[in-house]
């Protein structure tokens, strides 16, 4: 045995050295997906209290950085209809110099915000667009909420849908997706930067963000003028 070991040491040793190669970036693989899990961000759009219009909106950070809720974009779908528009302002307090006239603010890892009832989301909407009955006709809401985290480069976001059946009092809010669906591709951010400034210029926006954001990567975004 010890002569068969002495003849085929140079194999012995390539062998070990191979092995202690796959063993050591088996760890290094490891530790990289620990470490993007940890450091990952994430958010979290909810419906707490009743399912209908008078539940309210949560927004919450499921990241393990602190993170600023620095936008959320209501997307509202009445028939083949899209209106979108920021309802991060809580513009139904504007009269009321007692109460935080707006949801933007920072949440720490695990905290959430408030950003109102739906029904209050709906009325954000119609006070932007100069509509009526937005909450009586809608057949969907999409609301996308946008952070700044210290984890990333740039800005993060997720977006959650819920259909909305009957109206008034007897509206019902259903969720679409099971949880939120995060935004975090190089494209994506940058189309989602267009559309906010988009807003921030105060432009209107009667037509669907989501289709910007999510069209294929071998296709140009859709670019609706403001009417």
């Amino acid at each position: 045995m010890w002569q068969w070991l002495q003849d085929n040491q140079p194999a012995i040793q390539i062998i070990v050295s191979l092995t202690t190669t796959v063993v050591w970036l088996a760890y290094l693989h490891i530790f990289l997906v620990s470490f993007r899990r940890q450091t990952r961000s994430g958010l979290l759009i909810n419906r707490a209290g009743r399912d209908g219009l008078s539940a309210r909106c949560i927004i919450s950070n499921l990241g393990s950085e602190p993170a600023y809720l620095t936008d959320v974009l209501a997307e509202v779908e009445i028939g083949d209809t899209t209106t979108t528009a920021s309802v991060v302002d809580r513009l139904e307090m504007f009269e009321d110099s007692n109460q935080s006239q707006t949801a933007q603010g920072p949440m720490a890892s695990g905290a959430y915000i408030d950003i109102g009832s739906f029904e209050d989301i709906f009325e954000r909407v119609r006070q932007r667009h100069s509509s009526e009955d937005i909450a009586c006709k809608a057949d969907r809401i999409k609301l996308i909420a946008v952070a700044a985290t210290s984890q990333a480069r740039d800005l993060v976001a997720a977006y959650r849908s819920f259909d909305i059946s009957g109206s008034g009092e007897h509206a019902v809010l259903r969720p679409v997706e099971v949880e939120a669906h995060q935004v975090r591709s190089w494209l994506q951010r940058r189309r989602l930067k267009r559309l906010l400034s988009t807003i921030q210029r105060g432009d209107r926006m009667e037509h669907s963000a989501s289709s910007e954001l999510f069209a294929p990567a071998n296709l140009p975004a859709s670019r609706h003028p403001a009417p």
